[in-house]
């Protein structure tokens, strides 16, 4: 009986994530798609259909023999939200998105996060957050939360961060995560921005690349930092997030910093703080992280380079000595078969991405969480989408195997970014406010 439900409860999840990958997509292409029986693919839609998760769309086109038209299914949209936070020493943004990914909500806000007042800064920012969104009328089905430095995502633990003052590990897990009552995962802040473009581009093919978060802090207390800028790098290789064996895959010191350099880059400690200012010493810090980027482009093979952050200000220097870079660290004569992409939502990268990692969990088909498995078991608890007083599922916390596959999906949608040989990329839209 337990072992019926947890098949029914995967099952449910894999037809839920074949529908957030297609978009639109028929019962008789999900049963082919998972090699399940047609009446088990129609007994779980019409679950999802009775609570308001799956909508009906309009019917497709016959097959060349006639017959019934398949009757295309898509998510509602406005069944719930996830949303994404990025926690700064200065500052914290805040993004909320429905279950396609479009932005329902985004906030900026200056708020001390470092060191013992962390944890206490948490619950402040998350309840202000939350009361805020509850004007959506979307419930809230789970959080995401991006920082910087070396974050072990199973453990939920922080084990050390530089920006938040964190030098012994901090349980993320036990003092926050655990007693919280909706599904929380931890991430560091480049890897957050990773699975925000697997989740987001999540029907392209999307196997190896690296995003790259550089971003400038606003310091005011320079006594506790070297250098204005944070650079850090997510991974994916296969279709997966890459940690390494102590999951601090992505942290990253230029190879030209010498023992007497303090920060990331080999720019004197009072350079790093006028990177913004002076526009020679901007080129310079370009030049040095390009060079970077093409040693590990070209070495991994990696098929695109994603730039967020505040780096995007910049985007036009960044796209040429990048592209230039990388081909000029190429050893061979062909041209290398590179992308460069920019994710266009600045300071709301890490945000946006943490809010891809939650729907990226929700819709694993293959690795269920146990708070995930308590939403998809109490489906049918759960009044239609519109019902008033309605309130999202709880869950008990359990965090996720991290190596999720991504599954890759249709191949004939609009390229979601332009390469830099094919002229400039172009702002994606994103909505600022409750829509």
């Amino acid at each position: 009986m337990i072992q019926s439900k947890r098949n029914r409860t995967a099952n449910t999840s894999r037809v839920m994530r074949e529908i957030w990958i297609h978009k639109e997509i028929s019962r008789i292409q999900i049963a082919k798609n998972l090699g399940l029986d047609k009446s088990t693919v129609t007994s779980i839609v019409s679950e999802l259909l009775r609570t308001g998760l799956v909508h009906e769309t309009a019917e497709g086109e016959a097959g060349p023999l006639g017959g019934r038209r398949p009757v295309p299914l898509s998510l509602n949209r406005r069944y719930g939200c996830v949303l994404g936070l990025e926690l700064r020493p200065e500052s914290y943004t805040a993004v909320a998105t429905d279950l396609e990914g479009s932005i329902l909500y985004s906030k900026f806000e200056r708020a001390q996060l470092a060191g013992a007042g962390f944890r206490d800064g948490f619950f402040d920012i998350a309840g202000r957050v939350r009361e805020e969104l509850r004007r959506s009328e979307v419930p809230l089905l789970g959080m995401g939360v991006g920082v910087s430095g070396v974050v072990h995502p199973e453990k939920g633990l922080i084990r050390y961060s530089i920006p938040l003052q964190m030098e012994s590990p901090f349980d993320f897990r036990g003092q926050i995560a655990q007693d919280y009552d909706l599904p929380l995962f931890l991430e560091n802040d480049a890897n957050a921005c990773a699975w925000g473009e697997l989740a987001f581009h999540r029907s392209k093919r999307l196997r190896d690349f690296l995003f790259v978060l550089a971003e400038f802090r606003d310091i005011r207390d320079r006594s506790r930092y070297h250098e204005k800028t944070a650079v850090g790098m997510g991974i994916v290789v296969g279709g997966r997030v890459h940690y390494g064996h102590s999951f601090s895959a992505g942290e990253f010191r230029s190879v030209f910093c010498t023992p007497e350099c303090k920060g990331q880059f080999s720019l004197t400690e009072e350079e790093a703080f006028r990177i913004e200012e002076d526009p020679a010493i901007l080129s310079r810090f370009i030049r040095e992280l390009s060079k970077n980027i093409a040693m590990i482009a070209n070495t991994f093979n990696l098929g695109h380079v994603f730039l967020g952050g505040h780096i995007e200000r910049h985007r036009k220097e960044v796209q040429a000595v990048l592209a230039e870079e990388i081909q000029r660290n190429w050893p061979y004569p062909d041209e290398v078969q590179c992308r460069i992409h920019f994710s266009s939502l600045g300071e709301k990268a890490v945000a946006y991405g943490a809010a891809g990692m939650v729907l990226h969990r929700l819709f694993a088909g293959t690795h269920i969480t146990a708070g995930f498995e308590r939403v998809l078991s109490d489906l049918s608890a759960v009044p239609p989408a519109g019902t008033e007083e309605r309130e999202p599922p709880g869950a008990t916390q359990d965090f996720p195997s991290v190596d999720s596959p991504f599954v890759e999906g249709e191949k004939n949608e609009t390229p979601f970014s332009t390469a830099v040989k094919g002229g400039p990329p172009q702002r994606g839209e994103t909505k600022e406010a409750f829509s």
